[in-house]
C-alpha cells in the first residue's frame, strides 16, 4: 500500500483545546497523532468538513504551546464512545510553531529508532 502522507505523523497524546470560529464552544481533548501539517483528535460535537477551528496545543513532554488556524478535512462518528474522530490541517501557523514541530517530530522519530 502506497502512502499518501506529505508529512510524517508520531503518535502523540498531548493537550488540545479548539473553538470553531465563529462559535463559542470551546472543549479540552488529548490528541491522537501529530505532524507538521495537521493533527488527529476526538470531540464530542459534529462540525461540518472544512469548517475553520482556533486550537490551543501544548504538548506535554516539552510544554511547548501555541495557537494556530486549522480546517478540519475529515470526520468520522465514534458510536461506541459517543464522540467524534477529527483530523485538521494547519491553514495558519506561527513559523516559530512549524519549526518547533519539525524539529520536536525529528527528535521523537530519533528516540523511536
Amino acid at each position: 500500500m502506497i502512502e499518501r502522507r506529505r508529512y510524517i505523523r508520531i503518535p502523540e497524546d498531548s493537550q488540545i483545546s479548539y473553538k470553531v470560529v465563529r462559535g463559542i464552544k470551546s472543549e479540552n481533548f488529548l490528541t491522537r497523532d501529530l505532524s507538521q501539517g495537521g493533527i488527529r483528535f476526538f470531540i464530542h460535537e459534529f462540525i461540518t468538513k472544512g469548517s475553520i477551528l482556533r486550537i490551543r496545543l501544548t504538548l506535554e513532554k516539552t510544554s511547548f504551546s501555541f495557537e494556530a488556524l486549522v480546517r478540519l478535512v475529515w470526520i468520522t462518528e465514534d458510536i461506541c464512545n459517543d464522540r467524534y474522530e477529527i483530523g485538521v490541517e494547519f491553514v495558519d501557523i506561527p513559523p516559530e510553531a512549524t519549526e518547533y514541530l519539525i524539529a520536536y517530530i525529528k527528535s521523537v522519530l530519533k528516540f523511536q529508532s
